[in-house]
This record gives structure tokens, sequence and C-alpha cells, in this order.
């Protein structure tokens, strides 16, 4: 994985596409595995493609790029229906191993897997890079709902959208 800190001021600053794909499979393994949750087949198959990509995930692009995966080997599995891939995609988002871009129905993999932390997310909608930025300033605009709003926080997810540094250059 790279990290970068740049002028974000930031205390982890990500690209989120840039991993050991194997590596982040077997610790997703071991962690399913310690929680005594499964990592069936076709999670290990989402999370790797989500692992994979360059650029979030949209839900029917997995099932396409699963449909066409499967249609190379030869397979002889029916079609893959969006409610399986939903399912899947959940197991994912509740165990901390990826996060949905709202703005953008993708998803992409978490820097941090199974750390619960808020975070903010930069996507660039010039070259769809999207960076991870976990720090302190994230922290505490969920620090004030929580203390100062009384506002019982269930879910985060902050995006913003602009060009990226390397676009702008």
């Amino acid at each position: 994985m790279t990290t970068s800190h740049h002028a974000c001021a930031c205390d982890h600053h990500h690209n989120v596409h840039h991993h050991d794909v194997n590596e982040r499979l077997l610790e997703a393994k071991a962690h399913c595995e310690a929680q005594g949750v499964r990592f069936t087949p076709l999670r290990e198959e989402v999370y790797a493609l989500i692992l994979a990509s360059d650029k979030p995930v949209g839900a029917y692009d997995l099932i396409s790029a699963l449909q066409l995966s499967r249609q190379e080997s030869g397979a002889t599995s029916k079609n893959i229906a969006p409610p399986t891939i939903y399912r899947s995609l959940d197991f994912l988002l509740n165990e901390g191993l990826i996060h949905q871009l709202s703005s953008l129905n993708a998803y992409v993999p978490c820097c941090h897997p199974r750390s619960k932390h808020a975070a903010a997310f930069l996507i660039c909608q010039s070259c769809q890079k999207v960076e991870e930025c976990s720090n302190l300033p994230v922290d505490g605009i969920i620090s004030f709902a929580k203390d100062d709003a009384r506002f019982a926080v269930d879910h985060t997810v902050i995006e913003l959208k602009g060009v990226c540094r390397d676009c702008q250059g």
C-alpha cells in the first residue's frame, strides 16, 4: 500500500488502489476466521475484484466481471443475480473491508480494514483516483455530532470531489 503525506494535513492519507491484493485477501480471510464469519468464495471474488480495480467499482461492474471470469474459466454456473452481489457487498461493508462511495454508487477497499474509523474520501473527477483521508479534523466532526449536537452517528462517509494534484499539474 502506498502511503503519501501531502498538503492535506492528514495523519493518514492513502491512495485506496495501491496495495498487494493477495496479502489483503489473506488478511481478510484471517479476520473473518477470527470473527467466526464465513469468507465464502463469492465474497472473496468480489473483494478481489474491488482490490484489483484502479477505480471505484459499481455492483453491476462486479456482476459483469464475475460473469466474464466464469465464462473464461469454463464454469457452467448460472448468471449472478444483483441481490447476490449486494449481499456480498453488505458483508464486506459490515466487516470493514470496503467503503461505499454514495455519490458514485461504487465501492473501494478500506485502507485500514477492520478498524472503525471516520474517513473523508478525495475523489478526482478527472482520473477517478480516490484517496482515503483519516485524521483528527475528520474525527472532530464526528465528536461534535456525538457530544455537542447529541446526534447518534451510525454511519459516516465524507466525500470531497475535485481535481487531484496529479491532474492539476
